[in-house]
């Protein structure tokens, strides 16, 4: 009987999933302090990088990344805007990006910041990169009520406690309570701040070498600095604002 109770908890955990996942989302995680909101998201994660894509091959989730420091090189560790939109058009395959502490850094109450409003223009890339994203906060009411908007937002997860979530989503019929959720495997330092600002700190490397060429001339190196001609330069700028401007592009029927 017991392994009847974990095999129909499992199967009602994994369509849940399938419900939130299966197409490009926003699914938000929120609850009182130390009720182990980021640590759910990280179980949530391992989850969906071993479960297969629902309406076809592969598997649902290729690649995570997070503003969460962890220690598993498999979780890219991105806490800026330049970065978050490149890891989003690196590749083409499915990709999750969990966000933590968003009611600190996107709050509602204040003026638009120019990071949240950054921020907002880039929740309607995550469908155009095939990707999805968990966002974290303690107040859900004040994070910007964008991320609440049925468009991408297909479930919210309240923590009631360590063990125990609760899930509201309009694709269900009635609203889903588990128990008993294991700790996620993946480590991360739970007092640590999880970190968001609009552009990197440091040294920004490309995997693209035009990308890379075309970030050193936006920093200020000179023609001779990058040793390349300013033609070839031109070129290279150009194709790369095609790419991110077709990502853009929205035809209106004349």
């Amino acid at each position: 009987m017991q392994q009847l109770q974990q095999q129909i908890i499992k199967n009602k955990w994994q369509y849940v999933l399938h419900k939130l996942f299966d197409y490009p989302s926003i699914v938000l995680i929120g609850g009182r302090w130390k009720t182990g909101k980021t640590d759910f998201a990280l179980f949530i994660a391992e989850n969906l990088l071993k479960m297969p894509f629902g309406q076809g091959g592969g598997m649902m989730i290729s690649e995570v990344a997070s503003n969460i420091k962890t220690d598993n090189p498999k979780f890219r560790y991105i806490y800026d805007l330049v970065s978050l939109r490149n890891w989003l058009y690196e590749s083409k395959c499915r990709k999750l990006y969990i966000f933590d502490e968003a009611s600190e850094h996107l709050p509602s109450r204040r003026a638009m910041t120019t990071k949240t409003v950054s921020f907002i223009q880039l929740i309607p890339e995550i469908s155009k990169a095939h990707a999805r994203m968990i966002v974290i906060g303690h107040q859900l009411l004040t994070i910007d009520k964008t991320f609440l908007d049925d468009v991408w937002c297909r479930g919210v997860f309240l923590k009631l406690g360590l063990k125990k979530a609760q899930l509201f989503s309009s694709l269900l019929t009635h609203p889903y309570t588990f128990s008993n959720i294991p700790a996620t495997s993946i480590k991360f330092d739970p007092y640590a701040i999880a970190p968001f600002q609009e552009t990197p700190s440091g040294s920004v490397i490309f995997k693209d070498e035009d990308k890379q060429l075309v970030w050193r001339w936006l920093d200020g190196e000179t023609y001779k600095q990058l040793g390349v001609h300013n033609m070839k330069l031109n070129r290279i700028i150009k194709k790369i604002l095609r790419f991110y401007m077709e990502n853009e592009l929205h035809v209106t029927p004349t």
